[in-house]
C-alpha cells in the first residue's frame, strides 16, 4: 500500500512556530490525527496529542471501533512518550 497525502491544519503562532493537526499518512491508520508544534524550520518540534478512533488488532488487521475514540496526551515537554490516555465514547442522541 502506498502512502497518501496528509490532511493538515496549521495555525501560525507569534514566535514562528505553528500549531498543527495532521492526519496519519499510513492508509492503515487513516483515522488517526497527530497534534503538535512545528518549528520555524518546518520540522515537527513537539507532540501534544494523538486523537483517533479506538481500535484493536485481529491478527495483522486493524479493527476500528466507531463508537469510541482515544486521546493520547503528551503532558510533559521532556518526555517523548504520551503521559496520559483517555477513551471517549461517541455521544448518541436520544430521540
Amino acid at each position: 500500500m502506498g502512502e497518501t497525502m496528509a490532511k493538515r491544519i496549521e495555525i501560525e503562532l507569534s514566535n514562528g512556530y505553528k500549531l498543527v493537526a495532521e492526519q496519519n499518512t499510513d492508509p492503515q491508520y487513516s483515522r488517526e490525527m497527530f497534534i503538535g508544534i512545528m518549528g520555524p524550520n518546518g520540522v515537527w518540534h513537539q507532540n501534544l496529542a494523538v486523537v483517533r478512533n479506538s481500535y484493536h488488532y485481529d491478527g495483522d488487521k486493524v479493527i476500528w471501533d466507531d463508537k469510541q475514540f482515544d486521546v493520547l496526551v503528551y503532558g510533559s515537554e521532556d518526555n517523548e512518550d504520551f503521559t496520559e490516555d483517555f477513551t471517549v465514547g461517541l455521544y448518541e442522541e436520544i430521540e
